[in-house]
């Protein structure tokens, strides 16, 4: 096997790799959060809904910010 190959399937290089992604999806949401609050009252609202109706969102409605 190749240095890389080694270095990617080693614990080390599975663990990056899962720290790589968990970052990855913080990263999204908090963007996906802060695009939000750029959004008028109103499709805040409606967009809150959907997500929670796909179960993105947690229960009850609260406010952005």
């Amino acid at each position: 096997m190749s240095p890389f190959w080694d270095m990617v399937l080693s614990p080390t290089g599975l663990m990056l790799y899962a720290a790589f992604w968990a970052f990855k999806i913080l990263a999204g949401a908090w963007m996906l959060r802060k695009a939000m609050l750029l959004l008028p009252v109103r499709a805040q609202s409606w967009t809150e809904d959907k997500l929670g109706r796909i179960k993105l969102r947690g229960r009850g409605r609260r406010r952005l910010g």
